[in-house]
């Protein structure tokens, strides 16, 4: 322990390292704080609703597209080309489609990152389109396919690691005669 003699002064408190430590502390733990609390703030909990009545009655009525959707034979199969941008459909269906239809790319976590294109008619059961920009790098991505006025809808999931190409609806197979 260091004595004071009358020759030497002590130190003042803000030369001593213990006051610093001590008051450190606190004054991290209030910054952390600020800096969580403006992540909070400024961030959209876009999985958080407050009205679980009208949600349910929407999957109701999405339910319902799906069936009007198989009832017509849809299916799809959704090809993305090396840019990852640009889109060809080919569907398959027992009714005529329109000439232009819907496609919505669905993170599953961030809404942020939801990608919308317009798929025109290219040729007999071929639709093409361009993304508004390459989908951000996720495990997998909900590709729904519908038309303007909501009658019907088909979806599928794409998991990028696995190719370039995402069934959409349930394929209709039929038996080959030799």
């Amino acid at each position: 322990m260091q004595q004071h003699t009358a020759h030497q002064p002590p130190r003042p408190w803000y030369k001593e390292p213990w006051p610093w430590i001590l008051f450190g502390f606190p004054a991290v733990s209030v910054v952390v704080g600020i800096a969580f609390l403006m992540a909070a703030i400024k961030s959209d909990d876009g999985l958080v609703t407050d009205d679980y009545y009208k949600k349910g009655k929407a999957i109701n009525m999405e339910l319902r597209r799906e069936k009007a959707a198989a009832q017509m034979g849809l299916s799809a199969q959704l090809m993305f080309g090396s840019d990852g941008r640009s889109l060809r459909l080919a569907t398959s269906s027992k009714a005529k489609l329109p000439d232009t239809i819907s496609l919505r790319m669905v993170h599953p976590a961030q809404d942020d990152y939801d990608l919308a294109a317009e798929m025109t008619l290219a040729g007999p059961n071929l639709y093409q389109g361009i993304l508004p920009k390459t989908p951000v790098n996720a495990n997998h991505w909900y590709v729904l396919l519908e038309d303007h006025e909501k009658k019907w809808r088909i979806q599928g999931e794409w998991k990028p690691a696995t190719g370039s190409m995402v069934q959409l609806g349930q394929p209709h197979l039929e038996p080959v005669e030799h």
